[in-house]
């Protein structure tokens, strides 16, 4: 096994451990930006910060959660973080050995990146193109989801993306800039606003309300301004931006005519059937 292979099985042990144990994930993620978070000091500025809030949403809602116990997690969301903590953490196995390799996965490359010359746009490269990565191996798994849940996926997706277009320097509307910053504290915030951030797994009706934009109070106004009116219609635009900003070609596979489709499945059939679904269960909401 050569030093390379003996990196990667160290980084998949290292995540297994904190597999079914959620605050071990967030952990794994703090102690790396302790060290790599570019004067990263919990509840400061940090390049760690909105990462960190985002995880400590994912274990309030409970999507972490080990599969088999009393309150199961999420198979998908669990994947994607797995994938997420293997990438980052091989990274820093291989930073940490002073070797270097070729090949290596493209999110590697950039989480390398990262360490050497941390800032916000190696930060989000590093960041979105193993998210973008997690999507793509957990394309499966989002099959065992609820079809609101699958919707879901695609809006933490886009404004994730939308934030990194502020710091790429392309501009899709303003108020994309109080996201961007991923040492403020703008994750924390929003991750706590229901009608953005759902707080149940499996979603209560009211989560689907406003995952399905249908929530008809001023929260959902602002929900629908930011999504409608400021992401949707420039969707193909952003994705083919971010495709080469993440070197993620897969990504181009994720819109179609300025509508998220992810997930894409093995057909464009699986595609026309998750449109169809999802507005026939839009109006069983609304008279629900």
């Amino acid at each position: 096994m050569n030093k390379l292979e003996i990196l990667k099985e160290k980084a998949k042990r290292i995540v297994l451990k904190v597999s079914d144990n959620p605050q071990g994930r967030y952990q794994l993620r703090y102690e790396f930006y302790k060290l790599y978070g570019h004067s990263f000091i919990k509840g400061k500025e940090g390049l760690g910060n909105s990462e960190l809030a985002f995880i400590e949403w994912e274990i309030k809602r409970g999507t972490l959660n080990p599969i088999h116990g009393d309150h199961p997690g999420s198979p998908w969301w669990r994947a994607v973080n797995s994938h997420f903590l293997y990438l980052a953490t091989l990274a820093q196995l291989i930073k940490e050995s002073g070797e270097t390799f070729e090949d290596l996965p493209v999110p590697v490359n950039f989480w390398l990146d990262y360490i050497n010359t941390a800032n916000e746009c190696s930060w989000y490269r590093a960041h979105n193109s193993s998210i973008i990565s997690g999507y793509e191996v957990a394309d499966k798994l989002a099959y065992k989801e609820t079809i609101y849940e699958r919707y879901f996926m695609n809006i933490v997706l886009y404004r994730l993306l939308y934030a990194q277009s502020m710091v790429e320097g392309v501009s899709f509307g303003f108020l994309g800039k109080i996201f961007a910053n991923p040492r403020g504290c703008a994750v924390a915030i929003i991750t706590g606003v229901k009608a953005f951030y759902p707080d149940h797994y499996p979603m209560s009706k009211q989560d689907i309300k406003y995952v399905t934009h249908r929530a008809h109070n001023f929260m959902g106004f602002v929900e629908d301004i930011f999504d409608k009116l400021l992401i949707l219609p420039h969707l193909d635009k952003l994705y083919a931006e971010a495709a080469e900003w993440n070197n993620s070609p897969i990504l181009l596979e994720y819109t179609k005519n300025n509508k998220p489709i992810y997930p894409i499945g093995n057909s464009e059939r699986n595609t026309t059937q998750f449109n169809k679904e999802l507005t026939t269960k839009k109006i069983n909401t609304l008279k629900n």
